[in-house]
Parts: structure tokens; C-alpha cells; sequence
């Protein structure tokens, strides 16, 4: 186990200072469906290269005219107007940043985050990702309070802050309470990767945790945008 260890250690050591952003790109990158939009992106671009030019030099009106260049959707974001030809053309570069949630040129899921600088489109007001199978259920997480109205506000909340303190720290100590900070969850991503990157020869005789793992890879894979709302870094 030692040596799964350390070799895992090894493998995503370029990990250990990775920004939230980055860490996001590094489960999108390992999304199966992107790994196949990205397939169809680039083939696309190639050939629209290979016909009308490499910029600055290429045929724009050609290349806009041509039906490899675009997608048809339905386009409703403001933040897509320079990209779309027309109301329900856009083009397939803008159409996988609309898709995947970021602002630029479609990265390959070969590079890592140490070789591309990802630049999201800020969440929507009403961004809410599904709850995630492997932390703990939340019903544990919710403390009941009940308020005397003859009593001083002042002393309840400190007594409720007490409260939860006490629960906080007995959470933690049971290890079923994780922060969802880079710090507290950084060592569990760096195993979802090496998860992710060998499921078929992972050894899950020298994996404790290995359902954990396997829930929290599978659910940032999906969800990765989720990593976006981290309170701290």
C-alpha cells in the first residue's frame, strides 16, 4: 500500500498547488463526453483550416459560410453575441465554451492544468449541483435551534454558536465532516485522478476508502463546476 502510495504521489505532485480553477479542469478533462466533443471540435476545425486557411490569413466569409463552422441552437446568452452567425448559428468553439462553461479556444483533455490557463464563465445566480453521494448526509449537518422570546438574543446565539462548535469538532473527529476547501479536500482529488486515470488496474485490496474515492470521482467528473464554489481557498 506504501508504494501505491507514494507512486500516486509522485504522478500528481504538479497538483499540490493547484487553484480551484485548475482543479476544475483537471475533472473536466477526464469527462468522457467532453473527451468526445472535443474529438468532433477539433476534427471540425482541421478540416475548416485545411480548406479555407490558418488565422489571421483565413477565408472568414468562407469559413462562416461553410456548415462545418457552427452549430444550430438555440441562442438566448447576451455573452455569446460576437460569437453567433446568426440567431441560431453559433460557432463550434463558442458552442463548447457555451456548453462547458468557459471563455476561450477548446483545450485538449491531454494538457493538464500546469499547460493551460482555463478562464470560466461566471456561475448563473441559480447554479446548484446535486448533492454529492460521498459526503455526508446533510441531515447530519442541520442543527435544530429552538428561541425563547423572554430570553436575551444575545446569550442564545452564543449558546447555539457553542452548539455547533461542539457538533463541528465531533464531526470532524469521526471523519465524516470534510471542509469543502482546497486543503481539506486536495488529498482526496489527488486519489479521484489516479482513480480516474486507472480504473482498470486500481488495486482496491490497498484502497480503504475505495467507494469514497470512486463516488467523489464520478461526481466531480459530472459536476465539476461545483469545485468553482469552494468558500476558501
Amino acid at each position: 500500500m506504501g508504494t501505491t502510495k507514494i507512486t500516486m504521489l509522485i504522478d500528481y505532485l504538479y497538483t499540490d498547488n493547484l487553484k480551484k480553477e485548475q482543479w476544475a479542469w483537471e475533472f473536466l478533462r477526464r469527462n468522457q463526453v467532453y473527451q468526445a466533443d472535443y474529438q468532433w471540435f477539433i476534427s471540425q476545425w482541421k478540416a475548416l483550416e485545411k480548406d479555407h486557411g490558418v488565422s489571421p490569413d483565413m477565408d472568414y466569409q468562407a469559413w462562416k459560410q461553410d456548415p462545418r463552422s457552427y452549430k444550430i441552437i438555440d441562442i438566448s446568452s447576451d455573452q455569446d453575441a460576437n460569437c453567433a452567425i446568426s440567431d441560431d448559428k453559433l460557432l463550434i468553439e463558442c458552442w463548447m465554451g457555451n456548453k462547458w462553461g468557459f471563455y476561450q479556444f477548446p483545450q485538449s483533455p491531454q494538457l493538464s492544468a500546469e499547460d493551460v490557463n482555463i478562464t470560466w464563465r461566471p456561475l448563473l445566480p441559480e447554479y446548484q449541483a446535486p448533492d454529492n453521494p460521498a459526503e455526508i448526509n446533510k441531515n447530519e449537518l442541520i442543527q435544530s435551534i429552538d428561541f425563547d422570546l423572554s430570553k436575551s438574543l444575545r446569550e442564545q446565539l452564543d449558546q447555539v454558536k457553542h452548539q455547533i462548535i461542539i457538533k463541528q469538532r465531533r464531526l470532524r473527529k469521526q471523519g465524516t465532516l470534510e471542509p469543502f476547501t482546497l486543503k481539506g479536500k486536495k488529498a482526496l482529488w489527488q486519489s479521484c485522478l489516479s482513480y480516474l486515470d486507472s480504473k482498470k488496474n486500481y488495486d482496491i485490496k490497498k484502497q480503504d476508502n475505495i467507494k469514497k474515492i470512486e463516488m467523489e470521482a464520478n461526481y466531480y467528473v459530472k459536476n465539476y463546476l461545483n469545485i468553482l464554489t469552494l468558500l476558501e481557498q
